[in-house]
């Protein structure tokens, strides 16, 4: 048989204060009450102020103010839907979209997106996690010897972890399944702003060279760069002579240590998945996905994009390429 709920009436609010007055627990009344205890005890807990005792006159204030705000029978318009799934093909995260489009919650998105197969089949290409989980690993042991003459990210001032000073990057490569080509990624760490350039080979002497490509417009901002212990970047001298900067490494196997690269290439994955061919992603796409990420609001800048912090000149390079 169907169990149907109704919300508690004002009658029930107040005899849940009487009762409880009176020496009653929460079982005891929802007995009394034919109520489910959870119904009790979520009404007692949702509807009482902190560091005070369940009064009724209050309960049923912020029951009615609740219930007001909660938007139940309010249609979502057609044309709103429509910038939802615009958004989406742009490759906007729901709480993203809601920021922009203002007139709808991030969990009517995902229940627009869920509630019809057909339709979570359509965006699902654009949607980041796809519902997998995340993976741990345990990190090996490594002999120290191998970060010789590579600067600590632990002598790096303590101020650049507070991402309140612009100019300070973090760098790393992507590599692909099926092929010897990769990807070098740079981050600014307080805006966001991502740079991406192509690696034919994975050779520090390549890396080195796009690496410097990619920041020289941006040389005047470039404070240090905080790198992978990859090979690849075994010429950092050389990144810190041509840029005038200074070059840190994180700690072998501590990714979240360059946390900012980490979820950027996360990001990145989203078009380019570790099964797909790097060299059968033209440059055109490259610089489309460069200027996606940089122009999707942020949440941590109160939803404006990484582009939003930069010149005129500095956002078109960011946009669209180095020419």
């Amino acid at each position: 048989m169907a169990k149907y709920y109704n919300h508690l009436s004002r009658k029930e609010r107040y005899q849940i204060f009487v009762l409880l007055q009176a020496g009653k627990n929460k079982k005891e009344i929802a007995q009394l009450l034919n109520r489910h205890p959870s119904t009790i005890i979520r009404e007692i807990k949702r509807n009482s102020k902190p560091n005070q005792t369940y009064q009724a006159h209050e309960a049923v204030t912020l029951a009615r103010k609740r219930r007001k705000n909660s938007g139940n029978g309010k249609p979502i318009e057609s044309s709103v839907w429509r910038q939802v799934e615009k958004y989406l093909m742009l490759y906007y995260s729901p709480e993203q979209i809601a920021a922009r489009v203002k007139k709808i919650s991030v969990q009517s998105i995902y229940n627009y997106l869920y509630q019809n197969k057909a339709r979570y089949e359509q965006f699902k290409p654009y949607l980041r996690r796809k519902g997998k989980a995340y993976r741990h690993c345990k990190a090996p042991n490594i002999k120290e010897g191998d970060r010789r003459y590579k600067r600590s990210i632990k002598q790096r001032p303590s101020y650049v972890e507070s991402r309140k000073t612009q100019g300070h990057w973090e760098g790393d490569t992507i590599i692909s399944r099926k092929d010897k080509q990769a990807l070098v990624t740079l981050v600014e760490r307080k805006t966001g702003l991502v740079l991406i350039g192509r690696l034919n080979q994975r050779t520090a002497s390549e890396t080195r060279d796009m690496i410097i490509k990619l920041l020289t417009p941006f040389k005047k901002m470039v404070k240090s760069i905080t790198f992978d212990n990859g090979t690849e970047f075994n010429y950092h001298h050389a990144i810190e002579h041509y840029l005038n900067t200074t070059v840190y490494f994180a700690e072998p196997y501590k990714s979240w240590q360059r946390g900012s690269n980490e979820n950027t290439n996360g990001l990145i994955r989203q078009f380019i998945p570790k099964s797909a061919a790097i060299s059968l992603v033209d440059d055109k796409q490259i610089k489309k996905i460069q200027y996606l990420l940089n122009t999707r609001p942020r949440k941590r800048h109160k939803f404006k994009s990484p582009a939003d912090f930069y010149s005129k000149e500095l956002r078109r390079i960011a946009l669209h390429g180095v020419i």
